[in-house]
């Protein structure tokens, strides 16, 4: 933050109502299952500018509500973490939600997702909404987004922009938009369904040719292999404690990177701010309640 005043930073993407249900015992299929049922915000985007908004950042959201009550629940919940929704498109579409069953250690059983009303961000559905971000200093982009409305972003935005890939399978839409990019985020397997290739350095030197001006591929534990057209390597993840839950890392990164682009970093440096962030972040999260 500089002078006082909060750094203004706009996201463009996915934003979803995450339903989650854990039972207190082994699941009995066709029945009813005490447990607890938890609600959420979600998607990538959502979820990367929630950390930017706790980390003090003025944070806008570009993305797709429904005409249901779904969507006033999304509201508040993003109102709580920070992010502006008030340029958001309102479509007829339900909206965007994702369903998900636990077992009774927490790991996902079944899901099912219905994110319609994202496909609503066309081009000519997003080109009015652009003038909400002309003050800020970066955009992120996940490719919840239609490929066309990626391309058209990228090439209409006139600042630092940054790409999460959000899955292997979605991956190949940012592709087009690379040469416009200022960073992209994936994990090793998005980047190698990117890229064809199977090595870190191999993904990233591939991006780098098609244009993009930093690469952090994301490896879990491992750490983070970054790269710029000045420097390349391998960033290790800092220790964590054993068992301890890794939700929220891959958000966390993305933050400290963005972080460290706007402070003018190398690759290099935004790798450690990264990996700091994220090691910061889980801690801080997994914290015992007092």
């Amino acid at each position: 933050m500089q002078g006082g005043f909060a750094m203004h930073i706009g996201v463009i993407g996915g934003l979803n109502l995450d339903i989650l249900g854990t039972p207190h015992a082994p699941l009995s299929l066709r029945d009813s299952n005490p447990g607890t049922v938890t609600l959420r915000a979600g998607g990538v985007g959502h979820n990367i500018g929630a950390q930017l908004g706790r980390m003090g950042y003025k944070v806008t959201m570009l993305t797709a509500l429904g005409s249901d009550p779904q969507s006033g629940v999304l509201m508040d919940l993003c109102k709580k973490d920070g992010i502006d929704l008030s340029y958001a498109l309102h479509t007829h579409c339900p909206t965007c939600t994702y369903l998900c069953l636990h077992d009774e250690g927490g790991d996902m059983y079944c899901a099912i997702n219905d994110m319609q009303a994202v496909d609503q961000l066309t081009p000519e559905h997003i080109a009015p909404l652009l003038h909400a971000l002309e003050n800020a200093s970066l955009c992120v982009m996940d490719c919840n987004l239609p490929e066309s409305t990626l391309l058209y972003c990228a090439r209409t935005l006139n600042m630092p922009l940054f790409v999460d890939p959000v899955s292997a399978f979605k991956a190949d839409k940012s592709i087009d938009a690379l040469p416009y990019l200022t960073a992209i985020k994936p994990n090793l397997m998005e980047a190698q369904s990117m890229t064809g290739q199977k090595d870190p350095a191999d993904c990233a030197k591939w991006l780098l040719d098609k244009g993009v001006k930093n690469v952090f591929v994301s490896l879990g534990e491992q750490g983070v292999y970054y790269a710029s057209h000045s420097d390349r390597g391998r960033m290790p993840a800092l220790p964590l404690p054993e068992n301890l839950p890794l939700t929220g890392a891959g958000d966390s990164l993305c933050a400290g990177l963005i972080e460290g682009l706007l402070r003018g970093l190398d690759a290099k440096e935004c790798a450690a701010l990264g990996c700091q962030t994220a090691h910061d972040t889980l801690i801080l999260l997994n914290q015992p309640t007092l």
